[in-house]
């Protein structure tokens, strides 16, 4: 198995004085200015205040919108900002049909997912939210987001049509 890398860039921002709501908001606004993943995670500081450190993952061409962002959306007077490594594998887009069948009716649907260099493969989340709902748009039947997960893993893993009873 290939490891391969890239260059890439994390912000790590400490903010203790957003609200939820201002942290929920700035999220959205630090995607639109380039940021690849945004991680928030709470926090105590030093003096017992609760507060968020975000890691901000984007591309060294997104540095300038995206601190743009950290300062006008996150209101922060300061932040870091580290050169990093990005390590990857490469993997293979899949799509695979799959047949739903409730009640003597059908519904096709293709399942995506990822397959890496590695052998391990994953649904793509849109993938698995997209069956269920269109499960629930033909059925009015809600299946959970773990049963569809696995119906999509199985589709992925299978190289012909999977079928499955619902």
């Amino acid at each position: 198995m290939d490891i391969h890398s890239k260059d890439g860039l994390v912000f790590m921002v400490q903010a203790d004085h957003l609200s939820g709501e201002c942290v929920g908001q700035a999220i959205g606004h630090l995607y639109t200015a380039g940021a690849a993943n945004v991680q928030v995670v709470p926090a105590i500081t030093k003096k017992n205040r609760p507060s968020y450190l975000f890691f901000i993952d984007c591309r060294p061409d997104s540095a300038d919108r995206v601190e743009e962002a950290i300062a006008g959306e996150l209101t922060s007077g300061g932040w870091h900002r580290m050169d990093t490594v990005h390590r990857y594998q490469y993997n293979e887009r899949l799509k695979r049909p799959v047949e739903l069948c409730f009640q003597g009716e059908t519904l096709h649907f293709t399942v995506e997912g990822k397959k890496f260099e590695s052998g391990s493969l994953r649904p793509e989340h849109d993938s698995v939210v997209a069956l269920r709902e269109a499960v629930y748009e033909k059925w009015h039947k809600p299946v959970t987001y773990e049963a569809a997960y696995h119906m999509a893993v199985s589709a992925l893993l299978d190289s012909e049509k999977s079928v499955f009873q619902i």
